[in-house]
């Protein structure tokens, strides 16, 4: 998606429905299960390095206001996917956990100061 481009309602909603699919693969790190959790942090990794670019003061108010609430979403659910880790102490998985902890770090920072700009 092109960050100049003024996005509607719709066509973010389309692109959020990427990043929960993705959100869920990589939530298997929380599971025994084989899984292509390599695959599935880089896709969350680069799809969010991409959002980012959107020219949020661009979009209709009604995209605004979603992209806002997907993301804030995106963040608490990542969050939730580390406390799970912590609970059930996969040690195979403990790369991914740090990888996931540094991820939501910066992750968060970014869009705090992003809501900050955008506050109603």
């Amino acid at each position: 998606m092109s960050t100049d481009t003024i996005m509607t309602l719709q066509e973010v909603e389309a692109q959020f429905d990427v990043l929960s699919d993705v959100t869920d693969r990589v939530a298997l790190m929380n599971s025994v299960y084989e899984s292509d959790l390599e695959g599935a942090f880089n896709e969350m990794e680069s799809f969010t390095e991409g959002a980012r670019l959107w020219d949020v003061a661009a979009m209709e108010e009604p995209a605004r206001k979603f992209y806002l609430s997907h993301m804030s979403f995106h963040r608490e659910i990542v969050a939730e996917i580390i406390a799970e880790a912590r609970q059930v102490l996969l040690e195979e998985r403990r790369a991914y956990v740090k990888r996931l902890v540094n991820y939501h770090r910066d992750f968060s920072r970014w869009l705090n100061s992003i809501e900050k700009k955008f506050a109603a």
